[in-house]
């Protein structure tokens, strides 16, 4: 696949969005959606493909890092547009697929876990175990203690102890570049456990705001988008979650540094650019199951989707998005319209 090629698909008008619940929306009619996209070129037999370039951040000697996002691992779940059953395998290849490029580092962009359970932490570790590179996690809204839940789940420290350096935020040096993780998927005061939104907490924020400074190079790592999402997608589709609360202050503390913010948590491919830049990462789990190889270099930062889904394994990903409810069809569509117009953001 060259740069600039994508899904081919003829578009149609979007669907307004459909009312969600907390876990994805009620089951949706699907006979009126036609499939007309040809998923060959997003299954692993294809190259990786080019989502964005920008001009910043830049370092000297070339770093390459893979961003896993929403791999949402289940060890003994089936189904649902995320494709439980198939969680432990996509993260598998693409940990084997790193490997295989010689990646400096791994981030991992949060809800690693269907939501939570302690016997699926233990299935992330063992399967980032085999990594050959160092990584760095944060923690996403399927990760930390709610309310709702009906299991117990781990704390944010235990979580921060497995799969971070001890504590968020966090800086950590992979290659040449300053990963900067941070937790918008809990909040010291309690305000985020009975909801999947989320926030940067005031502590974080000023620590982010000190940290900054200190970079030539960073990526700035949190589950959560910050604004800027919904004018990067096309008029007929809308942003499936709100960003980060109070995310002017996130933006302002963003703002006139040479950072790069990556999130994930919408489950589809999305650049945000203006006042900030940024990549929302497609998921693992679900459609299009691929991660994001960035390649940081003298002449800026190119960020890469790389498959890890056979065609089958691919297309049974897409059918599942289409029919499981009227929001991962909306979803799935969004992430077609994304692939069909490539690179998401063209700086250089």
């Amino acid at each position: 696949m060259t740069e600039g090629s994508g899904v081919q698909k003829r578009r149609r008008d979007a669907p307004a969005p459909a009312e969600l619940d907390q876990q994805g929306g009620e089951t949706a009619d699907q006979t009126d959606r036609t499939d007309q996209t040809d998923l060959t070129e997003l299954s692993s037999r294809a190259d990786p493909t080019t989502l964005a370039r920008f001009d910043r951040p830049r370092t000297d000697d070339r770093t390459a890092l893979a961003v896993f996002s929403d791999p949402h691992l289940s060890t003994d779940k089936e189904g649902t547009w995320k494709a439980y059953h198939r969680t432990e395998e996509r993260l598998r290849s693409a940990v084997a697929d790193a490997n295989a490029r010689k990646v400096d580092g791994v981030i991992v962009a949060g809800d690693l876990t269907e939501d939570g359970r302690p016997e699926d932490f233990d299935g992330v570790a063992d399967v980032l175990a085999d990594l050959n590179a160092p990584f760095v996690a944060v923690p996403g809204n399927h990760d930390v203690p709610k309310a709702f839940d009906d299991h117990e789940t781990p704390p944010v420290a235990e979580f921060a102890e497995r799969f971070a350096p001890e504590e968020f935020p966090f800086r950590e040096e992979l290659g040449g570049v300053d990963v900067l993780g941070l937790n918008s998927a809990s909040s010291p005061g309690g305000e985020l456990d009975a909801t999947h939104d989320g926030a940067i907490s005031d502590d974080q924020l000023a620590w982010l705001e000190s940290a900054l400074p200190e970079t030539d190079a960073a990526l700035v790592v949190s589950h959560h988008n910050p604004p800027g999402l919904e004018s990067h997608l096309a008029e007929t589709h809308y942003a499936p979650h709100p960003p980060v609360g109070d995310s002017s202050a996130f933006v302002d503390a963003l703002a006139g540094h040479d950072a790069l913010h990556l999130s994930g948590h919408v489950h589809l491919p999305a650049a945000i650019s203006g006042d900030i830049r940024g990549l929302v990462c497609p998921a693992l789990s679900s459609f299009p199951q691929a991660y994001t190889l960035a390649e940081i270099g003298p002449e800026g930062t190119t960020l890469r989707m790389v498959p890890v889904a056979d065609p089958e394994g691919l297309e049974e990903a897409h059918d599942l998005a289409r029919t499981h409810s009227d929001r991962s069809a909306d979803i799935a569509e969004m992430v077609e319209s994304q692939l069909a117009d490539l690179p998401l953001a063209a700086e250089r």
